[in-house]
């Protein structure tokens, strides 16, 4: 089953590459404009909406200047450019369409980027890369053609280093069960798209937070993205002879090519019915507990419940808030306030057990809260250095 959808995958990409380029430009994926905004007349013009879009998802998922990124289901390279570009990322794209692959690399060759942005068709799911390759794994739009998506989060974790930072986009479809009219519509769009399935923004997230993952996050684009089908709004390039060069092109490269063309007005009503949704996910690889950290969460819980040093020798990575502490709600809060005081805003573990379930609570261990300290802090530092990239460039 996933040699053969990766085999249409492949297929569909490979005859319809230069389709899309033409059509959609640079980048092949969604536009994000603001309420209201239209191109061509007082906003953006759809190509600088497809570049925002690549902004937004680095902007949302705190993507750090000067990252080892994969890029998953890189098509022809518009995102990556970007991220090697002004980002000064160094960039590894995958994808399962050779002639993507190629197209993605001479890009980068005409852009000078070359050294920074390479391409190579290979399976995601099966890339062969070390453990802990990457700072980053950026996947835009590429997630629908994956059936086995717990895989590709649990891969994602593998691949990152630990405070690393998953960027998702993705075509998604309402939360809670569709109506026989809804899933028809659902199968058609996957039909010719070439996916096996969708999942809700709100499944995304479950399946992140199953491989292992924190600070799991997601946040619905479809207003800003949904006009990207409407051919009169986004000014989508239409082929020369309508049918005819539609039917001419089925002939020369096979019916699979057509999808192409019935995924607009299927997609189009997908939005307008409030079937099919977009938006992006985020998440973050946590970062083992270093001694200093564990350390500091004992010295601050002592401080916090006015314990002596009797107490602290008995506290253990292993120790529970819950049932070896047992912290009550108002001693959690002020841990958390205290931890904050200490290591920033960004360091809200009362926020974070917030968005924990019952038993993930009660499992708890000070080691955990050790570990998500050190990760936050990792974060921290990731964003300082962004910021200095970012003003170093603005002061050339």
């Amino acid at each position: 089953m996933k040699a053969d959808m990766n085999t249409a995958v492949e297929r569909y990409y490979d005859t319809t590459l230069d389709l899309y380029e033409h059509m959609w430009g640079e980048h092949v994926h969604h536009g994000f404009w603001d309420e209201g905004e239209r191109p061509g007349a007082d906003g953006a013009d759809r190509h600088e909406a497809t570049d925002r879009l690549v902004r937004e998802l680095v902007a949302y998922a705190g993507v750090p200047a000067g990252s080892h990124v994969l890029d998953v289901g890189c098509g022809i390279g518009g995102p990556a450019l970007y991220l090697a570009g002004p980002l000064g990322c160094t960039v590894v794209g995958v994808t399962l369409s050779a002639a993507q692959a190629a197209r993605a690399a001479e890009k980068a060759h005409a852009a000078g980027l070359a050294e920074r942005a390479r391409f190579h068709q290979l399976d995601a799911l099966s890339t062969g890369f070390a453990d802990e390759s990457f700072d980053v794994i950026w996947a835009v739009e590429s997630l629908m053609h994956i059936a086995d998506r717990p895989a590709f989060f649990a891969e994602a974790m593998r691949l990152l280093r630990p405070g690393g930072r998953l960027a998702i986009a993705t075509w998604s479809v309402r939360d809670g069960a569709l109506d026989a009219a809804e899933q028809g519509l659902v199968d058609l769009v996957l039909k010719h798209q070439v996916m096996p399935s969708f999942s809700s923004l709100e499944e995304h997230e479950a399946m992140a937070g199953a491989a292992g993952f924190a600070e799991v996050a997601s946040v619905d684009w479809s207003r800003a993205v949904a006009n990207s089908w409407d051919p009169d709004f986004a000014l989508v390039a239409k082929p020369e002879q309508g049918r005819a060069a539609m039917v001419e092109l089925a002939r020369e490269r096979g019916a699979d090519v057509l999808g192409f063309f019935y995924a607009g007005p299927l997609m189009k009503k997908g939005f307008d019915t409030g079937v099919m949704t977009y938006g992006a996910v985020r998440a973050v690889k946590p970062g083992p507990a270093t001694p200093e950290a564990f350390a500091d969460v004992v010295e601050t819980l002592c401080t916090v419940l006015d314990q002596d040093a009797d107490f602290r020798a008995g506290i253990t990575p292993a120790t529970t808030l819950d049932g070896g502490l047992e912290l009550e709600s108002v001693e959690l809060t002020a841990l958390s306030q205290a931890l904050q005081d200490r290591f920033g805003l960004r360091v809200d573990l009362a926020a974070y057990v917030a968005e924990l379930g019952v038993d993930e609570i009660i499992a708890l261990t000070v080691g955990d809260v050790a570990a998500f300290v050190t990760a936050r802090r990792q974060n921290q530092h990731q964003n300082q250095r962004q910021n200095q990239h970012q003003n170093q460039r603005q002061n050339r």
